[in-house]
């Protein structure tokens, strides 16, 4: 099985077009459908109640009017967008609509963002989110609760990047996998399967002993089996964080992907992620793909 149907959540115009210069130039490699998805608020659960001395509360109608007036221009902007990065990419030509091999598609509904996002990529293979400045908007950080917490599938989290930079979308040729025998890391294994296949080196490592030697070569022998010749390795931290030897390991190997579960300890909505997966999302150098 390999990535048919990619799935990326758009907020606003800027934040989501690393992720979609991403999948798409992922689509096109892997002959892939990609979604472009606008999850839109209700204007009328923006607007701030108003009394009325004859109904009592009440949304006054020109609020909402213009509220509706700019969800139509965000979401005129995101088409615009999508147009500027097919162009930039030479891909104006790709078909549009849902249908099989490289083509793209544009949706919108209106509801809660996490919710949405959470069904919609239930249906596909996976979702592309880009990392955002630390300031993102709710529906934003809602978005990646829902397509990470909520929908059963990975998500390809990856590095922001800039207008002019070269997207880094192609498939991963060295990937690595912090494995821990947890249940999310064995998610994250299973769900790159149809990248593994396809590289050309793959690193298996743990932290600390969290997994012993012979778990280690069960893993080998797992991936063998799916024709993928890992190496393995247990590195020690030395005090140091988890992600820092992670990322001096990813920079050691030039690997050019992440396979990891991704764990919290509180699903409280104020935080996007807790502990080790936020210290991986906010400092990653290169793309993660993440399983819960």
């Amino acid at each position: 099985m390999s990535f048919r149907t990619i799935l990326v959540p758009v907020e606003r115009p800027k934040t989501a077009r690393p992720a979609l210069r991403h999948a798409i130039e992922f689509a096109r490699e892997a002959d892939a459908h990609v979604e472009l998805f606008h999850p839109q608020i209700d204007p009328a659960l923006l607007m701030p109640p108003v009394f009325d001395g004859l109904s009592g509360i009440a949304f006054a109608p020109e609020l909402i009017a213009s509220a509706q007036q700019a969800a139509d221009e965000l979401k005129g902007e995101i088409k615009s967008m999508m147009g500027e990065v097919l162009a930039e990419l030479g891909c104006a030509d790709i078909p549009r609509g849902r249908q099989r091999g490289f083509s793209l598609s544009f949706g919108t509904m209106v509801g809660a963002p996490e919710r949405l996002v959470g069904r919609r990529a239930r249906l596909a293979d996976v979702a592309v989110i880009a990392r955002t400045p630390a300031s993102v908007s709710r529906g934003e950080t809602d978005s990646l609760n829902g397509a990470l917490w909520s929908s059963g599938r990975p998500v390809l989290f990856v590095p922001g990047i800039g207008k002019g930079d070269a997207a880094p979308g192609r498939k991963p040729s060295r990937i690595l996998v912090a494995w821990n025998g947890s249940l999310e890391a064995t998610r994250a294994l299973t769900a790159a399967m149809p990248l593994l296949v396809d590289a050309r080196q793959v690193d298996v490592v743990t932290f600390d002993k969290a997994v012993d030697q012979d778990g280690l070569d069960d893993v080998a022998a797992y991936l063998a089996a799916h024709g993928v010749s890992a190496r393995t390795a247990d590195i020690a931290t030395e005090g140091y964080l988890l992600s820092k030897a992670l990322f001096d390991r990813v920079l050691e190997l030039d690997a050019d992907l992440i396979v990891m579960g991704a764990y919290t300890h509180s699903r409280v909505r104020e935080y996007l992620l807790g502990g080790l997966t936020q210290e991986i999302l906010e400092g990653a150098p290169v793309p993660v793909l993440l399983a819960h």
